[in-house]
């Protein structure tokens, strides 16, 4: 009696642990929703101040440091493109309510620290909408390794990760991630 007693509290214990672990709805789960959301397009600049795939951060620029804005495409489609019922939901639109941006170095050179944004942005099922956020702050330039750059001709090359990070409006999370190369020096003002 008292060994099936005990049964019946470890298999109350677990159920109820097992239960709260599968409450767990993190950030970015976007297995729910029934949109998915992608970053088709970041557009950087090149020395010139003209677009590229790329972005050419000079890390001084006339005695001064100034952030480098990008600007990011961000489009939205149903998983499955033919719904069950017809037409769309407001509720499969996507509200996109912060971003992250997490730089590497293929070279293993050290990068600047992480660092997150916030914005308000809806995009709509089978349309785009374009962001301009920043991809380097300009506490960045004067901070290491970059700070180090000024007055030399070294070049560190890095690879930035930006994540965005939402919600479609029935509250499933969504979230898309799209990558930037990066040219950090202190190129020649002009």
């Amino acid at each position: 009696m008292k060994r099936t007693k005990n049964s019946l509290k470890i298999t109350a214990i677990l159920c109820v642990f097992f239960f709260l672990l599968s409450c767990n709805n993190t950030v970015g789960d976007s297995d729910k929703s029934s949109v998915i959301l992608t970053v088709t397009k970041i557009q950087g600049i090149n020395l010139e101040g003209g677009d590229a795939d790329y972005l050419m951060s000079d890390v001084q620029t006339e005695a001064s440091y100034l952030a480098n804005p990008v600007t990011v495409t961000l489009e939205a489609k149903f998983k499955n493109p033919a719904p069950l019922v017809p037409g769309t939901s407001y509720k499969t639109s996507i509200m996109i309510d912060r971003y992250t941006v997490t730089y590497t170095s293929p070279e293993g050179d050290p990068v600047p620290v992480a660092f997150e944004g916030r914005l308000t942005v809806v995009c709509e099922v089978d349309a785009s909408v374009d962001v301009e956020i920043m991809a380097v702050r300009a506490e960045a330039k004067n901070a290491p390794p970059l700070n180090a750059l000024i007055g030399t001709l070294n070049v560190i090359w890095a690879v930035a990760e930006i994540r965005f990070i939402g919600h479609d409006l029935a509250g499933n999370g969504v979230e898309a991630t799209g990558y930037l190369t990066i040219y950090f020096a202190d190129w020649a003002d002009s």
